[in-house]
C-alpha cells in the first residue's frame, strides 16, 4: 500500500513537473510523499463563502438592537437579513406565527446589544426593500454567518423571489434542514 502512494504520488509529480514518466525509472528512486490526510484535518483549509468575503467587503455597523429574526436596526438604518424569511412576530394585523419567537430569540442569542456587526451587500441583487431597509449578509464579530445560521436551524425560510448571489448555496442549507426536519421543518413531509 505504501508503494502504491508512493508511485502515484511521484506519478502525480511528475505530471505538474511536467516530465515524461516514460524517460525515469521511478524504482531507481525513493518518493517521499507528505502526508496530505495529516495536514489536510489540521488545517482545514476554509472554503465556504466567508473566507471569500469576510472581512475585506464588510461594512461594519453598531447593533442598535434585534427587531425580530430577520430584521436588526443598526444605528438609524433598519437591516433585513437577505435571502432568508423567519416566521413573524411583529407584522402588523399578522398574529405571530410558530417559530417566529424562536428565531428572534436565536438572533438575540447570537447577537448580543451593541456588537458590530458585518454587513456584506449582494453584487447582483438590490441594495434595499421595499421598506427602505437594507439587504445584506450579516455576519457577527466571530464570523458566524447569521443568515445561513438560521437557515441551518430550520427557523428561516430561503427567500428566493429576487436574485442574490449566495442563492444556491441558501437552497442546499435549507434542503438539509428540511431533511433533518429541524425548526419549521419538524412536520415537513418532503414534498
Amino acid at each position: 500500500m505504501k508503494n502504491t502512494k508512493q508511485l502515484w504520488g511521484g506519478l502525480i509529480i511528475l505530471l505538474f513537473l511536467g516530465c515524461d514518466y516514460e524517460a525515469i525509472n521511478l524504482e531507481e528512486f525513493e518518493i517521499i510523499v507528505p502526508s496530505i490526510e495529516q495536514e489536510y484535518y489540521s488545517q482545514k483549509p476554509q472554503t465556504n463563502w466567508i473566507s471569500r468575503n469576510f472581512p475585506q467587503n464588510c461594512h461594519w455597523k453598531p447593533l442598535s438592537r434585534v427587531v425580530d429574526g430577520d430584521t436588526l436596526k443598526c444605528g438609524e438604518e433598519r437591516v433585513r437579513l437577505l435571502g432568508v424569511d423567519t416566521p413573524e412576530t411583529k407584522k402588523e394585523g399578522t398574529p405571530v406565527q410558530p417559530f417566529g419567537l424562536e428565531a428572534s430569540k436565536f438572533t438575540k442569542d447570537i447577537l448580543a446589544d451593541d456588537a458590530q456587526v458585518c454587513l456584506i451587500f449582494d453584487t447582483i441583487g438590490d441594495k434595499v426593500d421595499k421598506y427602505d431597509r437594507l439587504l445584506a449578509y450579516v455576519f457577527d464579530e466571530d464570523g458566524n454567518d447569521i443568515n445561513g445560521e438560521l437557515l441551518k436551524a430550520g427557523l428561516a425560510r430561503g427567500y428566493y423571489r429576487f436574485p442574490f448571489e449566495r442563492k444556491s448555496e441558501f437552497r442546499a442549507i435549507e434542503s438539509a434542514s428540511k431533511n433533518n426536519k429541524v425548526g419549521i421543518w419538524t412536520r415537513y413531509d418532503g414534498n
